[in-house]
């Protein structure tokens, strides 16, 4: 039987999820050729510059084949956050969608993928170009008047609850911000420790959240106080209860990539090995020498928890990296580099259960989240790829271009079988539109609402189409 897939008659915004080695970039490939459109990538890694085979970029061959976003725009030295994704792929989504293309957005990055699915970001900047570390350092030079705004509304909205401590903090407001606005602005010269006293000078709650070593979040929750005047925790806790409303209602459709674990953990066992024999070692070599052995010279040992040195890889084989030329010919050197190759064998193991798990956690067990159509593709046996995977993905897009039927049934979200209590709130899922609604009172407005009596009006005109074809 065929199944009803509630759509808009908008282009869908494609994803494609998946725990590395399932064949993201294969299905992209073969998606964007068969509907004319161009790929989004939403990896954290492959954004920047260089280490083409241990990031698992498309080559350059399949670049030519379809036009790709968002690969190697940035230096190894430089700082992306994930607003700074979200603000260029909306403009590209749009983009495409203006001209009638189907956006494909694939990556391993979830957390990317999350920006632009669901509006949970606190900044809403309007230069896409510029990157955000950068831009906010030069909008604090003129943002005074704004911040001054900002702090007074917050002052008093928060005067009735306000606590000693909190008194406290909005009494030095103007000290505090000249000091850090000076301290950021020099921020390699201070300690991880002596940024994080920073942030528990001005936001507790956020810095008792943070680890010092946390070194990026920590600078970001500093930067939300400095633009906005207002603290990064009240923000946070005021996204609460709207952090699960999709951005495209109705026009997100999730691809997730499955694979059986025993077959998987080979395959990416294998998919390493294939890097090897790419020149994994000597790209990984090269890197070393160009970005970390200065760093290294200068007595600052390698960070591998910022940009692309987070990669698998840097971490598991730095022992062998830093040997001498004749160290690494030795036959100590040798078995290093075995060991250093079983271990990155491991992360990746690691890393795609990681992956995997994070996809559930986040899109399917979240209560208070709308969670868009979630359809499983099952790449376990790479002989029927296109019976399991590319003739379904096909089918399911083409059954929201198309407004037809669709017949692949998409996961259903765990925690919809009955209803839950989120921060006080009941959570209702509507079958009808498939969105999950917070408050019982907000539910009986979507009922009511013209956009769910239209869809179910549709579902109820294509039940009796069905019934009278059968009827003949």
């Amino acid at each position: 039987m065929a199944f009803r897939t509630v759509i808009s008659c908008k282009i869908p915004m494609v994803v494609i999820l998946g725990a590395t080695g399932t064949g993201k970039t294969k299905l992209s490939l073969e998606l964007a050729q068969r509907f004319g459109t161009e790929i989004i990538s939403a990896d954290s890694m492959q954004i920047y510059k260089g280490l083409d085979i241990v990031t698992a970029k498309a080559t350059l061959q399949e670049r030519q084949l379809v036009p790709h976003h968002l690969l190697d725009i940035l230096e190894p030295h430089q700082n992306f956050t994930v607003v700074d994704f979200r603000n260029r792929a909306l403009k590209i989504i749009d983009e495409l969608t203006k001209e009638n293309k189907v956006p494909i957005i694939v990556g391993g990055t979830n957390y990317y993928i999350e920006s632009i699915i669901y509006k949970i970001l606190v900044e809403d900047m309007n230069d896409t170009n510029a990157l955000l570390w950068d831009q906010s350092k030069r909008k604090r030079d003129f943002a005074d008047e704004e911040i001054e705004t900002n702090k007074k509304q917050a002052i008093e909205s928060e005067a009735s609850n306000s606590t000693p401590e909190s008194k406290d903090i909005k009494k030095d407001f103007d000290v505090n911000r000249d000091k850090i606005k000076e301290d950021v602005d020099n921020e390699a010269k201070l300690s991880n420790e002596e940024i994080h006293a920073r942030l528990k000078a001005i936001d507790p709650k956020m810095a008792a959240r943070l680890h010092p070593n946390n070194r990026r979040k920590v600078l970001r929750s500093i930067e939300v106080w400095l633009k906005s005047g207002r603290l990064h925790s009240d923000i946070l806790e005021e996204q609460k209860l709207s952090e699960g409303q999709l951005r495209r209602p109705g026009s997100t459709v999730i691809l997730w990539l499955k694979c059986e674990q025993k077959v998987h953990d080979e395959r990416l066992d294998a998919r390493v090995d294939s890097m090897l024999e790419e020149g994994l070692v000597q790209e990984l070599l090269n890197f070393h020498e160009y970005h970390n052995k200065q760093r290294m010279k200068d007595g600052h040992p390698p960070d591998y928890t910022k940009g692309v040195y987070q990669t698998l890889g840097f971490k598991e084989f730095h022992e062998y990296l830093i040997l001498p030329e004749e160290g690494k010919n030795s036959d100590e050197g040798r078995k290093l580099l075995q060991h250093s190759i079983e271990n990155m064998k491991i992360a990746t193991r690691r890393y795609a259960r990681r992956q995997n798990k994070m996809v559930r956690g986040r899109f399917l067990e979240i209560p208070r989240r709308e969670v868009p159509p979630i359809y499983e593709l099952d790449t376990t046996d790479l002989s029927k790829w296109n019976e399991d995977v590319k003739n379904k993905a096909i089918n399911i897009i083409e059954s929201y271009l198309n407004e037809s039927d669709c017949n692949v049934e998409p996961l259903k979200p765990q925690q919809h079988d009955e209803k839950v209590k989120i921060d006080g709130h009941s959570c209702n899922y509507c079958e009808v539109c498939q969105r999950l609604i917070i408050g019982d009172k907000e539910y009986s407005i979507h009922l009511a609402s013209n956009r769910h009596k239209k869809v179910l009006k549709k579902k109820i005109q294509l039940a009796e189409k069905k019934l009278d074809e059968n009827s003949q």
